[in-house]
């Protein structure tokens, strides 16, 4: 796509540019180091419903033997035929695991047998970074929204990570464009009440600061109404039109000396029209060729795979040219077959959810990756790519009930980060063996700052935290030098 198309034609974005900026502190010396950015973009997979650590990330073998816990919950064997590649049984007996690094209690910590399609990838495994997570709220409701911003809901400033990115790399090329700096990619089935629509929260941002929600499942009704059709053949009289509207409304918001006064509703109309000139330009970047459904097989069944086409279009927006390429998306994952609660909330048959979907959301994932000596354009670059594997909290340790499943555990979660500035595997935290409950763990706010600061973001200026959000800092400078290197593992250069 041409650089024009994408940054000419926006002239409504004169008055709305106004809009988008915002003091910066002045960056020398040890700030400017502590606030250079380890990567270039970022993906981050949310895996929503609750992703367990036991058989994924945070795999003890031996623990709860005979207990019926961790692991053990489950008869693990009784799926491994169908859904574990021949060549992995072949290398031994029982339940195939594989070990990753050791915990901050000394634990050897495997990789659980559902994430079999990453030991074929011993790159993505070299730069692997498992962070253990703890927070307090057992609803979705509650977890999703703190989970995706790091601030309770019902906080004023409560904004998703891309509204902090889309501000500050809007605020770098001085305006809007047609092309986002932020997205949110989600499949569209997911139940309201879990407050997933936090992602796209813009807190006390302004409107403009709004990551572009790629609704997989209205994404028809979109791309129709960026083609306008209720203005075909004379739109250009209907924009002219508008502009002279727009510019009676401002010239009656003025004070007794001229001043503009201004309104959030106000500067969220200005910044709408200009968004709707980038039309066209945002039509090409969303093309229907992008949005086919792959088929694939899991467990020897057939599927259509909305987890393939998700990471097919999460890489695109990623891996377009400098000028339109996105620097922050969420890809909320939905799994290849939603449980009956949603996503992967596996209060019922965990065992055959998670055999099935794990595998399958991590192979889209690596689909998007490049190999060694790959070098494919369209997917991504570990050396200048941070990967983060999320969700709002684990899954309990043992069975719930008479259905097979597992409960909500905020208690002990997984955060993976791949890429970027990880360059060895780690473990980062520990679970203490008897509660399951997590010894050592990094807080909702604390991974959310990470990750605006691997980016280059401020976290404590565009992303409207303080240096308390840091358990044990005692200045802003403490506190983005421990992000950078406890959760980031940033290696300082000698």
């Amino acid at each position: 796509m041409r650089r024009r198309r994408f940054l000419g034609g926006l002239s409504a974005a004169a008055v709305a540019g106004a809009i988008l900026g915002f003091r910066r502190r002045e960056r020398a010396g040890p700030r400017a180091d502590a606030l250079a950015p380890t990567a270039t973009r970022a993906l981050e997979l949310f895996v929503y419903g609750g992703l367990c650590p036991w058989d994924t990330f945070y795999c003890v073998p031996e623990r709860g033997v005979g207990e019926g816990r961790y692991l053990h919950a489950f008869d693990v064997a009784a799926r491994l035929d169908a859904c574990v590649p021949e060549d992995i049984l072949s290398q031994g007996s029982g339940i195939p695991t594989r070990p990753f690094a050791a915990d901050a209690s000394g634990a050897l910590v495997h990789l659980g047998p559902w994430t079999w399609p990453l030991w074929s990838r011993p790159d993505v495994l070299a730069r692997a970074r498992v962070l253990l997570t703890r927070h307090d709220q057992l609803p979705h409701a509650t977890a999703i929204p703190l989970a995706l911003t790091g601030r309770s809901l019902g906080r004023p400033e409560m904004a998703g990570t891309g509204a902090s990115v889309e501000r500050h790399f809007s605020a770098l090329t001085s305006g809007l464009r047609a092309a986002p700096h932020a997205a949110v990619i989600r499949a569209g089935i997911e139940p309201a009440v879990d407050n997933l629509e936090a992602a796209l929260a813009v807190g006390l941002h302004p409107s403009s600061a709004r990551p572009l929600d790629v609704n997989l499942a209205t994404l028809p009704l979109l791309l129709g109404l960026l083609e306008r059709p209720a203005t075909a053949g004379r739109r250009p009289e209907h924009d002219a039109l508008l502009a002279r509207y727009h510019a009676q409304l401002r010239a009656r918001l003025v004070d007794r000396g001229g001043a503009p006064l201004r309104a959030r509703q106000v500067d969220a109309l200005a910044i709408a029209d200009a968004l709707r000139a980038g039309a066209p330009a945002l039509t090409e970047l969303l093309s229907p060729k992008l949005f086919g459904l792959p088929l694939v097989e899991a467990c020897g069944e057939p599927y259509t795979s909305t987890p393939m086409q998700a990471a097919r279009v999460a890489a695109h927006l990623l891996t377009r040219p400098a000028e339109e390429a996105a620097r922050y998306v969420l890809w909320i994952d939905s799994a290849l077959t939603p449980t009956y609660d949603g996503g992967h909330d596996s209060h019922q048959e965990h065992l055959e959810h998670a055999s099935r979907c794990y595998p399958h959301t991590l192979a889209a994932l690596l689909s998007v990756i490049n190999a060694p000596g790959e070098g494919d354009p369209d997917k991504l670059e570990l050396d200048d790519t941070l990967i983060a594997i999320t969700s709002e909290f684990g899954r309990g340790p043992a069975q719930e009930d008479e259905r097979r499943g597992l409960g909500h555990w905020p208690h002990a979660g997984v955060t993976v980060l791949i890429g970027g500035p990880v360059t060895a595997p780690a473990i980062v935290g520990a679970v203490d063996p008897e509660s399951a409950v997590a010894t050592a763990s990094i807080s909702p706010a604390e991974l959310r700052m990470a990750l605006l600061l691997a980016l280059g973001v401020d976290p404590l200026v565009t992303g409207g935290f303080g240096a308390g959000d840091v358990r044990g800092a005692a200045d802003e400078l403490e506190a983005l030098a421990w992000l950078r290197a406890e959760v980031l593992g940033a290696q300082e250069e000698a």
